[in-house]
């Protein structure tokens, strides 16, 4: 009655060894840079578009973190190795939302259509389990910068984030709480992504600016948990201003950054959490 999830990360250390040109280079720019229309990548293209890249039905070397979940979202076992996998199909995020939104499978997509609507089953079972737990979802838009020919920016639209966008999503938490809480429990050094309880201090000029606007926030106002912040946005939903108010109470927050000591995901209400799953554009 559980669920298999794998998730499949290219091995991009079998190409970049330890303080090889590539691996300098790489530390240099510590991570690949995202323009309006183009990528400067951390590794070169031949590795990240190429080799390291899943293009389907070619051979890939990569590692992989399989993981059994429960119904309530829990991961009961796992198991973490080096693989080789071969994509079937390269999927667009449209085509995916098509099938998960609208029940319109294209052309192409029919093998998958009920492994797909089995992994959506999977994410959603994932994320309740997450806002369980405090994790807070801030819903901020995404724009996304339109260029001619030229490289002129001539539009900013609206980014969207479908079912399949959260999807991926979910699996990729799920993998790097799975892959950091192994590591840990092994003391072993590592790199974490951690972010930091926020300040009592910018919590309560938070609420001071929400009271400005006339509204009042039931709850503790000295604790300053995961929960309670969830609880915060949730009392502000419906409110005209949510997207402003949202995107305060986020930069009322501390920065997540990479650490050798782990102090968990104030964000993610996760104890543990990693980036195992880029490592062709970042280098920690």
């Amino acid at each position: 009655g559980n669920y298999l999830l794998g998730v499949h990360i290219a091995d991009v250390s079998h190409y970049v060894t330890e303080d090889s040109p590539l691996d300098v280079e790489a530390r240099d720019r510590g991570t690949s840079v995202y323009l309006a229309d183009r990528v400067i990548p951390m590794l070169p293209h031949k590795l990240s578009n190429g080799i390291c890249s899943l293009n389907p039905n070619v051979d890939r070397l990569a590692l992989s973190c399989v993981m059994e979940i429960n119904s309530k979202g829990e991961t009961v076992n796992y198991d973490i190795f080096e693989s080789v996998i071969k994509s079937k199909k390269q999927m667009t995020y449209k085509n995916v939302n098509k099938i998960l939104e609208e029940n319109i499978v294209p052309d192409g997509y029919e093998p998958f259509e009920n492994t797909l609507k089995k992994m959506s089953e999977l994410a959603k079972i994932l994320r309740k389990y997450k806002e369980n737990r405090g994790y807070i979802d801030f819903e901020i838009n995404e724009s996304k910068i339109i260029v001619d020919e030229n490289g002129k920016a001539i539009d900013v639209k609206l980014r969207e984030r479908g079912i399949g966008e959260k999807l991926i999503e979910d699996f990729m938490i799920a993998a790097n709480e799975t892959v950091a809480t192994h590591i840990f429990y092994m003391e072993l050094p590592f790199v974490y992504r951690v972010h930091g309880e926020p300040s009592e201090e910018k919590i309560n000029s938070f609420r001071k600016f929400v009271s400005i606007l006339g509204y009042k926030i039931v709850g503790n106002k000295k604790e300053i948990t995961p929960k309670s912040m969830q609880n915060m946005l949730e009392q502000l939903k419906d409110k005209d201003e949510y997207n402003i108010i949202s995107s305060i109470l986020l930069r009322s927050m501390q920065k997540a950054v990479y650490d050798k000591k782990n102090i968990g995901h104030f964000g993610l209400a996760s104890k543990c959490y990693t980036h195992f799953t880029s490592p062709i554009r970042r280098y920690p």
